[in-house]
């Protein structure tokens, strides 16, 4: 009987433990990411989440105790998203990632500080990895967007949807200064995906599949 009054109270203390929620969202000035702190003690009201570069990353507004909406920029849209969080992503969620609804682009996360930050560091770190043989990684603008592209082609690849024409899904990888270079491991088939702009990562998470064409052969008479 101790043991489950036990257990029935460790189980509220770690229901009250998650009093604080993280937002960590991508600044639309500077590109960087920006973890507030929301705490359920106290009330939210209207508070404008700002990036230490000063621009305004977002607006959460409290609209009774059981939720709140997000009026957050987004840089692909050229307009504001207004994104209801219920009690259930602000205090209960792990990790839940916020996106631009209509272009499926990654605007930041909501959850536990520790797991965002931990999840953030192996967005890094795999960056890391894939530019260790790059001749020119001074050259990158923008590493979130090539990371960014890198997670929508790994999505398709995934489904099945990366593939040459000639019949493989040996599918190469290699990240280049202004993209990702794909090339097919049978006929040497190769794409370059643009990822310089946002436009870029706008035309790619519109694209369902990607098929690389092998390259023409040269036929001698005999």
């Amino acid at each position: 009987m101790f043991g489950e009054m036990h257990n029935e109270m460790k189980g509220g203390v770690d229901m009250l433990i998650n009093t604080v929620s993280t937002l960590a969202l991508y600044c639309p000035r500077c590109g960087k990411i920006q973890m507030h702190n929301i705490s359920r003690f106290n009330h939210i009201g209207r508070r404008k989440l700002l990036c230490s570069c000063g621009a305004l990353q977002a607006t959460i507004t409290s609209t009774g105790d059981r939720q709140c909406l997000l009026d957050i920029p987004c840089v692909l849209c050229q307009t504001n998203h207004i994104i209801c969080l219920d009690n259930k992503r602000l205090w209960h969620a792990d990790i839940d990632k916020i996106y631009c609804v209509q272009e499926n682009f990654e605007l930041g996360f909501i959850g536990s500080r520790q797991i965002i930050a931990e999840t953030i560091n192996n967005y890094k770190v795999e960056f890391e990895k894939l530019s260790l043989d790059m001749e020119f990684d001074d050259d990158i603008q923008n590493p979130q967007l090539i990371l960014e592209t890198l997670n929508k082609i790994h999505d398709m690849a995934e489904k099945g949807g990366v593939r040459c024409r000639c019949g493989s899904n040996d599918i190469g990888i290699e990240v280049l200064p202004d993209g990702i270079g794909l090339e097919c491991a049978q006929c040497g088939g190769q794409l370059i995906i643009q990822a310089q702009e946002e436009q870029d990562l706008t035309y790619i998470g519109k694209m369902e599949d990607i098929e690389i064409i092998p390259p023409r052969r040269s036929h001698r008479k005999q």
